[in-house]
């Protein structure tokens, strides 16, 4: 690895000021396009978003509740921020759901300002502001940052965190006058935020890479830049409040429920999503990275080789310790290994900058896998584009093919100007790329799988029969998404508590999965309405649903439901 794979950390070079701005209306541009129109998501986005309307709605900022249940999995700290949000607009009743995915899209915006910040000491100015490019034009932030969730403002605390601690590894350059201190509340603060996000998460990357580096280094001295005994009390008094205050309010039952129950069912795999193999993750990178996955052989490669270097080993270790955890760990989700990217890209931001000067050519094997795994990648999303309306939606969506021939074609040129030689013009394309596939992906794509989008034809069919009264029952159908379209006091019966909720008023509305009745009982029985049937499947778990209107008796006939009785 030559010194201009990792550019010397007091290398800025001759840089517009204006770049990092370019970067952050980049971030934006990329991650709005198609926040308003993707429905909202079960499970954990509509959980997301009903408890922090309620929350928004009772003035209550210590419980956490979705419907009367309490949900004490996670901490507060993403709630806090889509209520105040809601307060803020004046919507605390029934949303859209966009409204409350702004602090992710505003996280994750300013994740790609902050990582020129944190990546300028560690890769060079010139390398983090390509970095920050990366990240705005990625696919996993892409969704994270339209998804209503902890995971694009945890990233934010994060690179905070790392900027900072980075800044204390590397010495006195990094911490002059004005920057004693500045460095450290930085650090601290982040940990704060991150602790109320996602509760200890946030500890993995940062004790993993000091860890690392203090192996690496021999030695310990580097902490004292980061003023440990009065940042720790800086960090308890911004984040401690809270979790007493929940502890003193559940009776403890918070800490079973989160630490005790969410955390322990991830490291023992006897939770949802549980059972996959140590190597799953370097299997989805290659679709998670995209599009640039085409330079992590590169910057692996280059890294490993420059190890020794105070810089890379930082990067290292901020990468290698959290991805072998979470390698590790039987319970997986794509998206656990979002904090190690932006150590990812800093590293291949180096290879590309040389590049860039001509000093190096995207070449041999690394280059080679990386062109392989980027292309499966470019089929997958293609695919998904021409095909996913096809097969899970009302036939061919132009919109989606023009989308998948776009950013095929951007990605298709972008591997080809690598191997040309031509870095910034491959740059160009590959971030179009993947600005091209947030847009198709979330705008046109997966909106088309009507198949998929159950809550929301519920509520159109619901539309058409203005007289019926809320709330509404399901049964066969139990997702959160029905309560955040349908509101707080939804029911989830059995079929037998569903017809005889019916039975006990007027113009009430109940859906129910025939395929869920008792053996015996007729459908629907006498005086009960069936007006329309909706039929699709359940993406959480892949079962066909089959869901029919049932309205209260005396309702006039199924073609004018809400006419006068006679």
């Amino acid at each position: 690895m030559t010194s201009h794979d990792i550019p010397s950390a007091r290398s800025t070079g001759i840089l517009s000021r204006l770049a990092p701005l370019a970067v952050l209306l980049l971030s934006l541009f990329s991650f709005g396009v198609g926040l308003t129109e993707l429905p909202v998501q079960d499970r954990d986005e509509a959980r997301y978003a009903q408890a922090s309307r309620q929350m928004a709605e009772t003035g209550d900022w210590v419980d956490i509740r979705f419907q009367e249940d309490a949900r004490h999995n996670k901490p507060a700290g993403v709630y806090w921020m889509q209520a105040a949000v809601l307060r803020a607009t004046g919507q605390t009743g029934t949303t859209e759901i966009w409204v409350q995915r702004i602090p992710s899209y505003l996280s994750g915006a300013l994740a790609c300002l902050a990582l020129i910040w944190a990546g300028s000491p560690l890769v060079g100015r010139r390398a983090a502001i390509l970095s920050g490019v990366m990240l705005a034009t990625v696919y996993m932030l892409h969704a994270e940052a339209r998804t209503a969730k902890t995971d694009a403002a945890l990233l934010l605390a994060v690179i905070l965190a790392m900027g900072a601690m980075a800044r204390a590894w590397l010495g006195a350059d990094w911490l002059k006058q004005g920057r004693r201190w500045a460095v450290p509340a930085i650090f601290w603060t982040a940990m704060a935020a991150g602790l109320l996000i996602k509760g200890p998460m946030i500890l993995l990357p940062v004790l993993g890479a000091a860890a690392w580096i203090s192996i690496s280094g021999r030695s310990l001295q580097w902490t004292k830049g980061l003023k440990l005994l009065p940042g720790l009390a800086w960090m308890l008094l911004l984040a401690l409040p809270w979790f007493v205050a929940i502890m003193i309010r559940t009776e403890g039952e918070f800490l079973m429920a989160s630490v005790g129950g969410d955390l322990v069912e991830k490291i023992t795999a006897e939770g949802e999503h549980s059972g996959f193999p140590p190597g799953v993750y370097l299997v989805t990178m290659w679709f998670t990275l995209w599009p640039w996955n085409v330079l992590a052989p590169l910057a692996v490669v280059a890294g490993w080789k420059a190890r020794k270097s105070r810089e890379t080993a930082f990067l290292l270790g901020w990468l290698i310790p959290t991805w072998l955890v979470f390698e590790a760990v039987s319970t997986k989700l794509i998206h656990y290994t979002l904090p190690t990217y932006p150590a990812l890209m800093l590293l291949a931001a180096g290879p590309l900058v040389a590049m860039i000067d001509s000093t190096r050519r995207f070449a041999g094997w690394p280059a080679h896998l990386g062109a392989f795994g980027f292309t499966l990648g470019t089929v997958f999303f293609v695919a998904i584009a021409f095909g996913g309306p096809i097969a899970f939606g009302e036939g061919i969506d132009l919109l989606s093919v023009a989308g998948g021939v776009a950013l095929g074609a951007a990605a298709v040129a972008g591997l080809i100007w690598l191997y040309r030689g031509q870095a910034k013009r491959a740059l160009a394309s590959l971030a179009t790329a993947g600005v091209m596939m947030g847009w198709t992906m979330t705008a046109v794509t997966l909106p088309a799988l009507h198949d998929y989008w159950i809550t929301p034809r519920l509520a159109d069919a619901m539309a058409q029969h203005e007289c019926l009264v809320r709330p509404i029952s399901l049964s066969g159908y139990a997702e959160a998404s029905t309560v955040f379209q349908f509101g707080r006091d939804t029911l989830h019966q059995s079929p037998p508590q569903a017809l005889a909720w019916l039975a006990e008023g007027e113009n009430r509305a109940a859906w129910i999965d025939t395929r869920r009745l008792p053996d015996g009982m007729d459908m629907p029985p006498e005086g009960i309405d069936d007006l329309t049937e909706i039929r699709g499947t359940n993406y959480t778990n892949g079962r066909r649903v089959h869901l029919r209107l049932y309205v209260s008796p005396g309702v006039p006939a199924p073609a004018d439901p809400c006419a006068p009785v006679e």
